[in-house]
């Protein structure tokens, strides 16, 4: 029942309806969210280039239209004017890909285009200078009614002769009648569609463009220029046909505003719908991660790190058993043998609840020890009842065949328990003893069981070294003769006990440690002369 709800919870979220609901306000599309707005607004477009590629070669058609037509100059300098704005931000654009530009310029472009808002602006502009270009000849154009009221037409006996003005009168009567209505409004069509070029653009920016070129250019042609577009009143009301041609031509540019304005919706709402699969997308790969490093944590509490690390790895369907050869590996055993005569169970200890949590903290503290850097090489194998079990020189990188530094890091560690334990006792007002018993030689290391798995290791080596506590004595670390061959030449001081009668084994003569190695002692108290 869980997992069907969770896939039920999981379909409902991918719901698109639902999903642009809960997210995006109806009409604008914002996000609701102030930071996932925020996001958005820093990601890139991938397509950036090609809308303002497409622009320029919008610009391109209009400038030729235009030269097609002989338009006059001062229309070429404003197609000159268009030009350069058009390059100058296509190569803006354009220079994070371009290296034979300088650095600088490339790293601005790189923060121009890494910014919506920016790109936002930038598009508005170039969409505001093709719309000037399209419709400079047309408001520089003049009526013939105009041209025959010119002052110098009228009144030209009574001033002087301006050659300048002459010029600027014919300039405006060579393009009066030359350019046809009908191109203007196929200019106005072709920005109108670049405009749909730029995906970017928000739906709240896009209507508002598509609404001032549509609005500006409908007040040019019915209120400002009526004579050159025969859209007077007059005009208008004695058309022989039903519908004049200027109105139909407005109610194209009102539909195809409007249509590309529900087009760029449509896009705006997939692209932020893209934009939140792939956020949440990403959190659920980080929180897949985060879950996989807190399993592997945990795996690592039970298991040593690189048999973890092996059945992470592993196939799932693969059940074969791990299990590795250890030829020289330090074993530890230490055990509270007092702590049975501590344990009772009355009204007063929570029936034995308080004892149990003495030896938690205690084998706790013996843990934190073994989470110490010089003792990284020593692995935890168990510990059970009063009883604390370690090896090291479990892998080949731990275990050092020349130095023999994991048995060294091993009786230093042995010595550092028994020192906790006296801290313990001073603090818990107790009188615990520790037994402890090391021994070094071959094991086999291996995982026991599918679904609770245990890491443990097998040998004579193993055997021997459980024999070296259980036949101590009292505060006291016992170890065999192979150990003391490696911790006497390294300076450690050893006592020889004597022979013992070690069950299963018979008589074997067994060393006490006890200190730290000359060395160490040195660098802790470097003043002192032995």
């Amino acid at each position: 029942m869980e997992v069907n709800d969770y896939l039920a919870r999981a379909i409902d979220a991918r719901s698109i309806d639902q999903l642009r609901s809960e997210h995006c306000r109806k009409f604008l599309l914002t996000f609701r969210k102030k930071e996932v707005e925020e996001k958005f607004s820093k990601e890139r477009d991938q397509m950036l280039e090609a809308y303002f590629v497409c622009a320029a070669i919008s610009f391109c058609g209009i400038a030729i239209v235009h030269l097609l037509l002989k338009i006059d100059l001062i229309s070429f300098a404003i197609d000159c004017a268009g030009a350069f704005v058009t390059l100058f931000i296509l190569v803006s654009v354009l220079a994070d890909k371009s290296m034979c530009l300088p650095s600088s310029f490339r790293r601005l472009s790189r923060q121009i285009t890494s910014s919506r808002r920016v790109c936002q602006a930038i598009a508005c502009l170039m969409i505001c200078s093709l719309f000037l270009t399209a419709i400079g000849p047309l408001v520089l154009r003049r009526d013939s009614s105009s041209l025959a009221n010119h002052p110098l037409q009228n009144n030209a006996s009574d001033r002087p002769f301006d050659f300048g003005e002459m010029l600027k009168v014919n300039i405006t009567r060579k393009v009066r009648n030359d350019v046809p209505s009908e191109y203007f409004h196929l200019c106005v069509m072709l920005v109108i569609i670049s405009c749909a070029a730029f995906q970017q653009l928000t739906t709240g920016l896009r209507t508002v463009v598509l609404g001032t070129i549509v609005g500006v250019y409908l007040v040019l042609m019915f209120v400002v220029f009526t004579d050159t577009f025969g859209t007077s009143f007059t005009e208008l009301s004695s058309s022989s046909i039903g519908v004049p041609n200027s109105l139909l031509i407005a109610v194209v540019l009102i539909i195809t505003a409007l249509a590309l304005i529900m087009h760029g919706q449509q896009t705006e709402a997939t692209s932020r719908l893209d934009f939140l699969w792939k956020l949440q997308a990403t959190e659920e790969k980080e929180e897949m991660e985060h879950l996989q490093a807190y399993n592997k944590k945990l795996l690592a509490n039970i298991l040593p790190v690189h048999v973890a690390d092996h059945f992470m790895k592993m196939d799932k369907n693969n059940d074969e058993l791990y299990h590795e050869q250890c030829d020289y590996v330090c074993i530890l055993f230490a055990t509270i043998p007092n702590f049975s005569e501590f344990y009772v169970e009355l009204e007063a200890n929570n029936e034995g609840v308080e004892c149990l949590r003495l030896l938690n903290e205690i084998i706790a503290d013996f843990d934190e020890i073994l989470g110490e850097n010089q003792f990284r090489d020593i692995e935890k194998i168990k510990s059970t009842g009063s009883t604390y079990m370690a090896a090291s020189g479990l892998t080949k990188s731990s275990s050092d065949m020349r130095n023999f530094r994991h048995v060294a890091a091993m009786a230093d560690f042995a010595l550092r328990l028994r020192e906790q334990l006296v801290y313990v006792n001073e603090h818990s007002f107790n009188n615990f003893k520790i037994r402890i018993g090391i021994n070094i030689g071959p094991v086999v290391a291996g995982v026991i069981g599918a679904r609770k798995p245990q890491y443990d290791i097998w040998g004579n080596a193993v055997n021997v070294a459980s024999r070296m506590d259980s036949t101590g004595e009292l505060d006291k670390i016992q170890v065999t003769k192979d150990v003391f061959h490696v911790l006497e030449p390294k300076g450690y001081p050893l006592t020889c006990r004597g022979k013992i009668n070690v069950k299963g084994k018979g008589e074997m003569v067994t060393y006490f440690l006890n200190g730290y190695s000359r060395d160490r002692v040195q660098q802790e108290r470097p003043n002192e002369i032995f």
